[in-house]
């Protein structure tokens, strides 16, 4: 963390400011206000830790990976579990900064070891496709929301903000593999082209309040 901060005082627009720091994800469960991005060290305390990035991302966090692991494995692995970016620690100097201001404002950033995990794919997670194909089916985000219960076992359901996390996720890691989705009709359509959701699994949606 100390070359983190060392990096944001070095950076001429002071674009980065690390509010929090800790040795745990527990501080960041619930999403705390004010925490834009979390920067997450992919071995806490000795072990990999690939599962918290999927309780970030249900949390509504945008995550990057930082880690020594650069495998396209671990990398995609990384990406399915819903983060946003991928840096190795060979590369973080020279892309830290810029990719937690992209990843903040949800624009796609690729590093070296991001565009080996990626393959041309988006690499949506189980989350965003979800999230998507109840969208797709006509619900608001909202509705989508009260359908998608959080991955801890608690049966609890996510915030309306978490699904369009999700979606918008989707929508840059579309973008970061060169693949432009300027709609939601234009998303629908890329997520049918790469097989990610089946065309007759997209209908019409009737609201419980209907019926």
């Amino acid at each position: 963390m100390d070359g983190v901060r060392a990096w944001a005082a070095a950076d001429p627009a002071r674009r980065v400011e690390v509010v929090l720091s800790a040795s745990t994800t527990a501080p960041l469960l619930p999403r705390p206000h004010g925490v834009d991005v979390v920067l997450l060290d992919l071995e806490l305390n000795g072990e990999l830790v690939l599962g918290e990035v999927a309780a970030l991302s249900d949390a509504g966090h945008r995550v990057v990976v930082f880690s020594a692991h650069g495998g396209p494995a671990v990398v995609s692995q990384a990406l399915e579990n819903g983060a946003c970016a991928y840096l190795t620690k060979d590369e973080a100097r020279e892309h830290c900064i810029d990719t937690l201001v992209a990843v903040a404002t949800d624009r796609p950033y690729v590093t070296r070891s991001l565009a080996g995990g990626m393959l041309a794919d988006p690499r949506l997670s189980g989350r965003e496709r979800e999230a998507l194909l109840l969208w797709f089916q006509g619900m608001d985000m909202a509705a989508v929301a009260r359908r998608m219960t959080k991955t801890d076992g608690s049966g609890e359901a996510i915030t309306k903000d978490t699904v369009k996390q999700y979606i918008d996720r989707a929508r840059v890691k579309y973008a970061r593999a060169g693949r432009q989705v300027a709609s939601r009709f234009a998303l629908l359509a890329r997520a049918i082209e790469d097989g990610l959701i089946r065309p007759e699994d997209v209908g019409g949606y009737r609201s419980s309040a209907s019926q």
